[in-house]
């Protein structure tokens, strides 16, 4: 259940069979998850693979040069979800608003994934809402604010609320931008 490979990264593999020489091994990659394979020293090899492999599909791993072949059946995933956030770990709540106006826009958060993976935001839609006024609006394309979302960002006062939605990010080995949860921030 563990044996999974990420599309997008780098996958490190160690092959060893005891007793055997590492030279007289010969490591393949077959099956789904459209995988590659090269040794990169010793016994150590790298697994790029380009596309996720349904239920019961697999890409394998074979080894020759033992007394017999060793399939090893592995999954392939894409890079799981980021998640939206200001800064690691600031993902929605109520800020003060000199605090709010230090951010300079919105990063993709990876939590939990080993591997050295850089999700970038594509685009997003910060909405103002202030007391008694009717929301404002601003497209933004990238992580950074352009001027608009800046302007929104700079006129923040405690009652406002702002909403990041729409929110768009890519990860290493994705095809095209995948939807991100919104987030919500009051200013205090």
């Amino acid at each position: 259940q563990m044996n999974v490979f990420y599309i997008g990264v780098d996958n490190p593999v160690t092959v060893s069979a005891a007793g055997i020489n590492s030279n007289a091994i010969s490591v393949s990659m077959t099956g789904d998850g459209g995988g590659s394979i090269s040794k990169t020293g010793g016994s150590s090899y790298n697994v790029k693979v380009t596309k996720p492999t349904a239920l019961n599909q697999f890409a394998f791993v074979t080894v020759t040069g033992g007394p017999k072949p060793v399939k090893v059946p592995f999954r392939v995933k894409r890079i799981p979800d980021p998640v939206p956030a200001l800064a690691p770990g600031v993902h929605e709540g109520n800020m003060g608003n000199g605090t709010f106006k230090a951010y300079q826009g919105v990063i993709a958060e990876l939590k939990n994934f080993d591997f050295d993976a850089r999700c970038n935001i594509q685009t997003f839609d910060l909405v103002r809402i202030a007391s008694r006024q009717d929301p404002v609006t601003a497209q933004n394309t990238g992580a950074r604010y352009n001027d608009k979302a800046q302007r929104l960002v700079d006129q923040a006062k405690p009652g406002d609320t702002y909403y990041y939605r729409n929110i768009k990010g890519k990860c290493p080995g994705d095809a095209a931008g995948r939807s991100l949860p919104s987030m919500v921030f009051t200013i205090r």
